[in-house]
């Protein structure tokens, strides 16, 4: 009976866990409200760093244009198709089809050095060019033409101030180029063309939309209009690329063509000349050997003079095909000249700055208590 009444004494003397959980939420609400002003003082400094890099942000615009590429069509190869594998030859697609690239190779197209290399050379027309067209390349290279950007100027001089006394150390000795070259035999880019295709490949945006098929093409520049026309320019340059592909695999397709026309025509001249010749050597001989030779001469005649005269239309559909301008890159929404600024967004950089601001007070006031203990452990240790 004692030792029940000792065990139920020390069940009393136990917390709950209900207890215990209010007892800490009150605790640490009550730690809260004292440093109020501290928390308060926090948020007010991360309001006042969120609202100066807010207003001195620079301003950019995104300019969009939305496209949907062809895809290509895998039919029947038809006739051709046919006469081939009775040549022993399989030749794939039709004369008539031109493979297209698949629209998933895009990105890569957009961040090869020979593409942006093109991109560099869009005209623009800037506010500081005083309504004279430049090249992209220049406008990257030459800081006459930027408008003045505080921040960066901040982060250059005190996060990136390591990495500039780098390279004043280090030194160029390069004669870099003034604009890139075309003469390269391999695509190549020194220091100044590597910072541009930095600065390039970081505005493009390609995103592919699988499920419904189509591609969003976007660049974000300082400038409106100049987004707009190089957006545009980024278009034509990637529909070029992929109409390039398309033309050669039609010419490789025009060239296999005219190559077993030619062998075609070549072999149906020799059926033909062998029969005219037997007929002329055996007039008026009614032989059953001779008449069996006829009928094999003739129908060798026959059937090179189907596959010639299947080729003859082929290779004309073919060199059609190659003629044919077809637009590759469809354009469903085309580029227009943006109104709304995409950059910066103000009220979502002093919301997260006012987060931040309550999220450190409140972590300092917590986490002092235990940074105190661990200071003095780490003291009493020395000591020791």
């Amino acid at each position: 009976m004692t030792q029940d009444n000792y065990t139920q004494e020390n069940q009393n003397r136990l917390p709950s866990p209900e207890t215990t959980d209010e007892i800490d939420l009150t605790e640490i609400l009550r730690k809260l409200w004292i440093k109020r002003k501290f928390i308060l003082k926090t948020t007010g400094i991360f309001l006042l760093i969120g609202l100066f890099i807010a207003l001195f942000s620079p301003v950019k615009y995104t300019a969009h244009c939305t496209v949907v590429p062809q895809s290509s069509k895998d039919g029947a190869t038809g006739n051709l198709g046919g006469l081939a594998a009775m040549m022993g030859m399989n030749i794939g697609v039709g004369a008539g089809g031109g493979e297209t690239l698949s629209p998933n190779v895009y990105p890569q197209i957009v961040k090869s050095v020979p593409f942006t290399r093109e991109i560099m050379k869009t005209p623009i027309k800037v506010e500081k060019s005083e309504g004279k067209e430049i090249l992209l390349y220049d406008y990257y290279t030459n800081k006459q033409y930027q408008p003045f950007n505080l921040i960066g100027s901040i982060k250059k001089y005190t996060i990136g101030l390591p990495f500039l006394l780098i390279n004043a150390i280090r030194g160029s000795g390069i004669q870099e180029e003034a604009y890139p070259s075309d003469s390269l035999s391999l695509p190549t880019l020194n220091k100044e063309e590597e910072r541009v295709y930095q600065r390039i490949q970081s505005s493009i945006q390609l995103n592919l939309n699988a499920k419904d098929g189509y591609i969003s093409i976007d660049y974000t520049f300082p400038e409106a209009e100049a987004a707009a026309r190089i957006t545009d320019q980024v278009r034509k340059t990637l529909e070029q690329y992929v109409t390039a592909f398309k033309s050669e695999k039609m010419e490789d397709n025009l060239a296999f063509v005219q190559q077993s026309f030619d062998e075609a025509q070549k072999d149906f001249q020799q059926k033909q000349e062998r029969l005219a010749f037997f007929q002329d050597a055996n007039r008026g001989l009614t032989t059953a050997s001779a008449r069996a030779t006829e009928q094999r001469l003739r129908s060798e005649y026959d059937i090179a003079f189907t596959v010639y005269s299947e080729l003859a239309k082929q290779l004309e559909q073919a060199k059609l095909a190659v003629k044919e301008s077809k637009p590759v890159l469809t354009v469903i929404e085309p580029v227009v000249v943006p109104v709304q600024k995409s950059a910066p967004r103000r009220s979502i950089i002093l919301a997260g700055f006012v987060f931040l601001g309550v999220f450190i007070g409140t972590g300092w006031i917590l986490a002092k208590p235990f940074i105190k203990d661990i200071a003095n452990e780490v003291k009493k240790a020395e000591e020791v």
